[in-house]
């Protein structure tokens, strides 16, 4: 079974590449376990929203 560490890098690589089947299932087993890894996964998209406007703004500053 995958520990925290490797459940919140799979969960933020299913954002970049499709996972494997193996990959998908321990996973969900992890995540339907553990609450902390639970709600990382909820607030991942969150997490990725407040980066891409971090980047937006450094952006607008930069020019």
């Amino acid at each position: 079974m995958l520990n925290c560490h490797d459940t919140t890098f799979l969960m933020s690589q299913r954002r970049e590449r499709d996972l494997s089947f193996s990959e998908r299932m321990k996973l969900r087993l992890h995540a339907g376990m553990c609450r902390h890894c639970a709600n990382f996964e909820r607030q991942l998209p969150l997490l990725g929203e407040a980066a891409k406007r971090l980047a937006e703004q450094e952006d607008d500053h930069a020019v």
